[in-house]
């Protein structure tokens, strides 16, 4: 499976002019998960660039529908996030 560019490579968080408060703590919580160098969230890393990709220019809309996908798949895994 081929990924495009904006979702396959790490790029730098966009730069939103005059973005809102909550743009602004949303890109701060996105750098935060982006970062992490704990093993095991590439797949978490990945939902939340095509997220990213899907909403751009909206930070706090890309982050609010990473963590529904999130949730909703959690969820349908009864709590418990499968290997």
């Amino acid at each position: 499976m081929t990924l495009p560019p904006e979702i396959a490579a790490p790029s730098p968080l966009p730069v939103v002019p005059g973005a809102s408060p909550i743009g602004m703590q949303a890109l701060d919580i996105i750098a935060s998960i982006l970062e992490d160098a704990s093993p095991g969230l590439a797949e978490i890393k990945l939902n939340l660039r095509k997220c990213m990709a899907h909403y751009p220019g909206a930070p706090e809309r890309a982050l609010l529908a990473h963590l529904v996908e999130t949730s909703n798949r959690v969820n349908s895994e009864g709590g418990k996030r499968q290997p």
